[in-house]
């Protein structure tokens, strides 16, 4: 059932502070269209990211747990469970989410790397498990009382920030991390979204997602590069135009949902042809309209004189052709009936003097 305009409004409010990175907004607008439209699983799984960004992993299963009970196939509920799980140490608990999520979306490669961290995770656990148990069998040795330092609190994960460029057939979006490369960042594309998953150490990773797109891409051809600084992303287009966001709201439509006029703006207008609340411009048109140049001196010249052949007759034609050729180039007549009969002299300009070829040579 679709929830509400009211409930659709706010939580597109909502997902603009998310992607600003103003989380308490975020977290604030999706709590009032909850609780217009409460039988959202996706408005409940979209609050349970905000609870992630803020720590709070109590808030974030409840809501993915009313979510699964509300539509039990949503993949993404599974996940943002599994991530709540695991940031908790709950990581038995955590691999049952993500495998779940697994079964429901195996495409979504988020779910292998995070089950892979529940493994070494739990590995960990066992063999922490097992070193006690042969320690509580020795005697205990004496030993001297030191007090334990308090180890400092562990720093919140950083915000990354990143943006897109575009052209007609692909999008470009670019992600700043710094020491991200392809043994510790993984990228997972879909014919609508984008995942982005970055191992930052033992115990510390940040991941980002954009879902859905503005329009379908074409994964076999979306490439990854990875530079000491920032992360490049290259995603083809499945049809070419250009997107209004990087990501679709809910009042997006498809390509067969749009009118002519709407179709031909996304497709023929460039993402650089809009100024700042402006209207896109057609460059084709523009052109079009740019007065014709006039040709000046010497190119006027030739241009008058190409006018004058191309709309004589054939004796004109003739005339032009002996008389510039016999001349040595300095002397155009039209006239056949004057140059026709006799051989046309050459008449250099004022101050210089005629010579032939053979002249030269001698």
């Amino acid at each position: 059932m679709a929830a509400p305009p009211e409930a659709t409004k706010l939580a597109n409010e909502a997902n603009a502070a998310f992607v600003d990175e103003d989380f308490d907004t975020a977290l604030d607008l999706y709590s009032q269209a909850i609780s217009i439209a409460p039988q959202s699983a996706d408005m409940l799984v979209s609050r349970a990211a905000v609870h992630l960004k803020l720590d709070d992993f109590t808030s974030a299963i409840a809501d993915t747990n009313k979510a699964i009970a509300l539509e039990p196939g949503n993949s993404k509920a599974y996940l943002r469970k599994g991530i709540a799980c695991f940031n908790m140490e709950e990581y038995v608990t955590a691999k049952a989410a993500f495998e779940k999520g697994k079964e429901l979306d195996g495409s979504n490669s988020q779910f292998k790397t995070w089950i892979r961290k529940c493994n070494a995770e739990i590995e960990d656990e066992m063999a922490c498990e097992a070193e006690g148990a042969v320690e509580a069998a020795a005697p205990p040795a004496p030993t001297a009382v030191v007090p334990t330092p308090t180890p400092p609190a562990p720093k919140p994960a950083s915000r990354f920030r990143h943006d897109f460029i575009q052209n007609p057939t692909h999008v470009t979006v670019t992600v700043y991390l710094k020491g991200a490369n392809k043994d510790n960042c993984v990228i997972g594309f879909d014919t609508r979204s984008l995942s982005l998953d970055w191992t930052i150490g033992k115990d510390d990773s940040w991941q980002i997602a954009f879902d859905p797109l503005f329009e379908e891409i074409v994964p076999p051809e979306c490439t990854v590069n990875f530079f000491n600084t920032k992360v490049e992303i290259k995603m083809k287009k499945k049809n070419q135009g250009k997107w209004d966001a990087l990501e679709a709201d809910e009042s997006f439509k498809a390509l067969d949902e749009l009118s002519e006029e709407e179709i031909k703006r996304r497709r023929d207008y460039y993402p650089s042809s809009k100024a700042q609340g402006g209207a896109a411009k057609n460059w084709d048109k523009i052109v079009g309209e740019l007065p014709e140049e006039k040709p000046e001196g010497e190119e006027a010249l030739n241009s008058f004189f190409q006018q004058i052949y191309g709309k004589g007759s054939d004796e004109v034609r003739r005339a032009m052709n002996k008389s510039f050729q016999e001349s040595g180039g300095t002397v155009l007549s039209t006239n056949w009936g004057d140059v026709g009969s006799k051989t046309v002299e050459g008449t250099p300009p004022s101050g210089l003097e005629m010579k032939k070829w053979s002249d030269l040579a001698k």
